[in-house]
């Protein structure tokens, strides 16, 4: 089967043709008639994608996007809101000897600028149940009413602090008002101390000290277990305040973010240096820093891909019209996510790096086979017939594989999951689309050029690489008949015996894998707000919370001795908890309790061994009475009106999330042996949200990654129609993400959202090569018989594709590497290793399984049926 042109020295792959689809030729035909009225069309589309994408599209990176509003942790911390608002803060620390005169100055007038800040936020009052309710057309979550006093018989009390710090709609009701719920430092901290008609709940700076009161002052403060880890660094050289606002955004988030590091930062001076921490400046600072390094890795990978596309091809048409069928369907995609309500999340963000791996080889196959038609004399509009006809069957079985395959995930439980296998499949349809509509459109404006086809008969160094693939696994020149030559067994056994050793050795690099997810490990060390967060860290509290939402037992409520002395043992039990790694992480815990033992303290002249639950029932219902009319703001903070429901907060070190279960299980244990019959605790907060959205979502994923493979198993078998094909099929398509997680394993990468999700990118890129390939085996099989033939004529058609689709790919994701965040050089990174090591499977591993799970016709003359050698019209 050698062509005449070819020197008898080079061996080359069989030139027979397969015959063209017709249904697809007639596709072909009916778009170039169509041709501009389409291109209007799609320019049209364009241009309602681009507009939603300005005006409609939302984006929400926190953690909390991933959980659903009917799991049991989001609706304890709705329910938490519902009480007592936010849950989180925008932290302000301060670095300077807090305890002069100076300094507290500048802390007032850093503390009161901030209680007044005041800006235009459209979703003011807007939370994560609202969202999803509107998104999908439900009324607003009913917030409960509240109960006063009044209303139990308590009597006192009631209506002077009714409704403050709570959550829900009501903020965004109050026009005209600040946005910050609540300002707290060391400048309106509480103290609880004797008055002459029993006790004062006062503040500790009010009036504000002299210069001689200070020392005194000082050391007070410093003992006081509320204040040291929570608005005060326990040497005294750190200050804190927190501001939490109503409910909002995370876009507007970012804004006030913006606005409370502006006048932190107009308030530095020497002695008071500072500097924004929190969850809110955490996900502002995470979001800004990937957004702007994203957009720049993405340039630059798409200057790199030109350049690989222009040695590729040699023509504008082989540059632009590729990337752009890519970049419109990621238009496309994000566009149908803005006018769904679709949130961009950090599951999300892989769509646009997705659809380039997916779309990128629709395109580069249909392109090259394309300026082989041209090569062979074709006109454009005939070549780009042909083009259609031939790529269109195994491009539609790849975009209806990978659809499916991300149509699966709509059976995971979180809606994120859900929300991210819609959208990839979405755009892989229009990839699909894009590729069988405007890049013909395009081609047919061609007239001469061959975009960079090498002459009839003239082997070039991607005909020699794909030679040398195949001579792994067999030998050349084999006619493929007959008893297997002796040389062909054992390369074939070789290869296959060094990719089960590879296999084995990627096991049990898999096993090495860790689950660690640290968003602050990802930005670089100096960032401003990691350098704040270790700092707080180290000298005042920790940045996360945990809380607890609590329930008294029924007709008793929080006022019950029992109750108290047990959340006070509680808070004692999770004070003990020490990491292995980081030792004491948990820093001072907030309640109801610290109430009673500031007013027992109180009402026994300030004695210090006074500092703890009174003796009896009576003394904790005097206590209670005392506080609520002296101070009944400070109360509301801490527990409800009618004192049934209360909350715990605790302040815990930063760590990566996988880090906190034994911290959980340590606090559910308390949870368990510590509390009174009839009483319930919720744990809720960042870190526990954080850690059961971790762990869901990666559960999640896994369980979705899997449903996907059996999924395209199925339709791979259907669409090859062969059974033994599909099977052998899942070998390419999993050897490669076993491989990389084996990598991960021994190279020190962690799995976490980021990495995870290379999964996805793997399924893109092994199921479309794989399936070119065997499709054209298939194709040829049943038609000859003959394995060696069936291989060659698949290295031909489809080989030289793959490898300009993995080169373009393994080069333009190596511009990651350039990336300052951590994770983005990693995804650069194993983005193009399975595109690279997608590639080496399906042509060394794959032909090498075909030639073991294939058996060879008997030794006879080979007949081509004159359909296959014929040209397609």
């Amino acid at each position: 089967m050698a062509n005449d042109d070819q020197p008898p020295e080079e061996h080359t792959f069989p030139t027979i043709e397969e015959p063209p689809s017709r249904f697809f030729a007639g596709f072909a035909r009916f778009v170039l008639r169509f041709r501009f009225p389409l291109l209007a069309l799609t320019l049209a589309v364009m241009g309602g994608s681009f507009w939603a994408i300005a005006t409609r599209l939302k984006v929400d990176t926190t953690i909390e996007a991933f959980a659903s509003t009917q799991s049991p942790s989001q609706l304890t911390l709705e329910a938490f809101r519902d009480e007592f608002g936010g849950d989180q803060a925008f932290i302000v620390l301060v670095e300077g000897d807090v305890f002069t005169p100076e300094f507290l100055k500048r802390l007032k007038d850093l503390h009161e600028e901030l209680s007044r800040i005041d800006m235009e936020i459209p979703s003011l009052g807007e939370r994560k149940a609202d969202r999803d309710r509107k998104r999908h057309g439900q009324a607003p979550v009913p917030k409960p009413e509240k109960k006063t006093k009044a209303d139990d018989g308590f009597g006192g009390g009631g209506d002077d602090f009714a409704g403050f710090g709570e959550g829900g709609d009501d903020w965004a009701a109050q026009g005209g008002g600040s946005i910050v719920e609540e300002t707290r430092s060391l400048i309106n901290a509480r103290r609880t101390r004797s008055g002459p008609d029993g006790i004062e709940v006062g503040e500790w700076l009010d009036p504000m000290p002299s210069a001689e009161e200070l020392p005194a002052l000082k050391a007070l403060i410093l003992a006081d277990a509320t204040l040291v880890g929570n608005v005060v660094g326990r040497e005294g050289h750190h200050a804190v305040v927190m501001v939490r606002t109503q409910f909002m955004s995370e876009q507007d988030s970012i804004r006030v973010n913006a606005e409370v590091e502006r006048i932190a930062k107009a308030h530095d001076a020497p002695g008071f240096k500072t500097s924004i921490n929190g969850m809110h400046a955490l996900s502002a600072s995470l979001n800004t820093l990937m957004m702007s390094d994203l957009q720049r890795m993405l340039g630059a990978s798409v200057v790199l891909m030109v350049a690989v596309l222009i040695f590729l091809f040699r023509h504008p048409l082989g540059v632009i019209v590729p990337l752009t069928v890519v970049m419109f369907a990621a238009a496309n995609t994000f566009g149908m996510m803005a006018l769904s309500g679709i949130y961009v999340t950090m599951l999300s963000n892989i769509l646009p790096a997705f659809l380039f791996c997916v779309g990128l080889g629709d395109s580069v196959h249909l392109i090259s086979v394309y300026r082989d038609g041209m090569r062979h004399g074709l006109d454009s509009h005939s070549a780009v017939i042909h083009a259609v006809s031939h790529t269109g069957v195994p491009v539609l079985f790849t975009s209806l594989t990978t659809m499916v395959g991300l149509a699966s995930f709509k059976l995971a439980s979180m809606e994120a999951i859900q929300d991210m296998g819609v959208a990839g499949a979405f755009g892989v349809f229009m990839a699909m689309v894009h590729s069988f509509v405007f890049l013909p459109i395009m081609l047919s404006f061609n007239k001469k050029a061959r975009l960079g086809a090498r002459p009839p008969g003239k082997a070039d160094f991607l005909d020699r690489w794909l030679l040398r693939c195949n001579d792994l696994s067999g030998v050349r020149g084999d006619a493929g008949t007959g008893p297997a030559p002796l040389g062909m067994r054992r390369r074939r056994n070789r290869v296959l015996l060094v990719t089960l050793v590879l296999l084995g050795a990627s096991i049990l690099g898999m096993r090495m894998v860790r689950v660690w997810h640290n968003p602050l490990s990802w930005m670089p060390p100096d960032t401003p707000v990691v350098v704040a967060t270790n700092d707080l860290d180290a000298h005042v509290g920790g940045t996360a919370t945990v809380n607890f939402l609590i329930d008294g037992a029924p007709g008793k409520g929080l006022k019950d001795r029992e109750l108290l002395l047990a959340l006070d043992a509680l808070a004692r039990h999770v004070e003990a908890y020490r990491d292995a790694t980081e030792g004491a992480i948990v820093g001072n815990v907030i309640s109801v309790v610290d109430v009673v033992k500031e007013t027992n303290r109180a009402l026994h002249a300030g004695d210090k061994d006074a500092y703890r639950i009174p003796d009896t029932q009576q003394g904790v219902a005097d206590a209670f009475f005392m506080f609520e009319n002296a101070g009944p703001d400070e109360l509301r903070l801490l527990a409800t009106n009618d004192l049934s429901r209360g909350q715990m907060t605790i302040r815990i070190k930063w760590l990566e999330a996988w880090s906190y279960r034994p911290l959980i299980a340590h606090i559910e244990e308390g949870l368990k042996t510590l509390l009174p019959e009839g009483v319930r605790v919720q744990p809720t907060g960042s870190v526990y949200t954080l850690l059961t959205t971790i762990g869901s979502l990666i559960g999640d994923l896994l369980r979705s990654f899997g449903t996907a493979f059996l999924i395209i198993t199925v339709l791979m078998t259907v669409l090859l129609r062969s059974v033994k094909l599909g099977l052998v099929a899942m070998v390419p398509n999993l050897l490669p993400i076993a491989f990389i997680m084996g990598i991960m394993g021994v190279a020190g990468i962690p799995i976490d959202m980021n990495t995870l999700l290379i999964a996805s990118i793997a399924i893109g890129i092994a199921v479309d090569d794989t399936i070119h390939f065997l499709h054209h085996f298939h194709l040829y099989f049943v038609r000859t018989a003959n394995v060696e033939e069936a291989i060659g004529f698949s290295m031909r058609h489809s080989g030289r594709a793959m490898v300009s689709t993995s080169l373009i790919l393994l080069i333009g994701f190596s511009a990651y590497m350039g990336s300052q965040m951590v994770n983005i050089v990693r995804f650069g990174v194993l983005v193009g290793l399975t595109s690279a090591m997608a590639l080496i499977v399906d042509l060394v591993v794959t032909p090498a399984l075909l030639r073991f799970f294939y058996r060879r016709p008997a030794a006879s003359t080979q007949e081509v049926p004159d359909a296959l050698a014929a040209k397609p019209a």
